[in-house]
């Protein structure tokens, strides 16, 4: 009985842990900086609350030269005029956001935000390869397994340049990436009304 119970604490642990792991968003604000280098204002649709973690872990990838402005959703029918707020307040490109209850790669809330930002040249860049089939011009994460994935088409009048298709291993990707700074992105949050 010790025994079962012990093993049964130990992968609960583990799965526990395997549920904190956040996002490292590092090797996707590297492609974004060098694609985009002039493009700081990064936007980000989602239940803040629920996910205040990750944009954090974005703003310290994003760096203190950055500032991200994030529109708070609750319901999923708000992504859209989430998305006319970020393209009212200039953000220059979406980050799509792996997790979020709402506004995440491959749900239908996103795909509406995506495809509404880029009918004013407002790109989005995601983590996994559901965004790619939602609009976004380029993704690379954890989902990606390294390899920076890199649309074959655009919607919109997006007009960009796009990084060139690579792989990165996971080892690779963090040599690539530039180590971490003590500042981070500024954060403003907009509550959806």
């Amino acid at each position: 009985m010790f025994t079962i119970t012990r093993t049964l604490g130990t992968l609960a642990l583990a799965l526990a842990g395997l549920g904190l792991q956040a996002e490292d968003f590092q090797p996707l604000m590297k492609v974004a900086k060098t694609t985009w280098p002039e493009k700081t204002h990064l936007g980000v649709i989602c239940d803040y609350r629920q996910s205040q973690a990750q944009v954090e872990n974005l703003a310290m990838a994003a760096g203190p030269e950055a500032r991200i402005t994030v529109v708070d959703v609750h319901h999923f029918d708000q992504a859209s005029l989430a998305a006319q707020i970020l393209a009212n307040r200039q953000a220059n490109f979406l980050v799509l956001l792996p997790e979020d209850r709402l506004v995440r790669d491959g749900s239908y809330p996103a795909t509406l935000a995506v495809r509404r930002l880029a009918l004013y040249g407002i790109p989005a860049v995601g983590t996994t390869p559901k965004a790619l089939n939602q609009g976004a011009v380029f993704s690379m994460g954890d989902g990606t397994q390294g390899d920076l994935l890199v649309t074959n088409k655009l919607i919109g009048t997006v007009s960009v340049i796009l990084p060139e298709k690579a792989t990165f291993s996971k080892k690779a990707s963090l040599l690539l990436a530039e180590p971490r700074r003590e500042g981070m992105a500024q954060i403003a949050v907009m509550p959806m009304k």
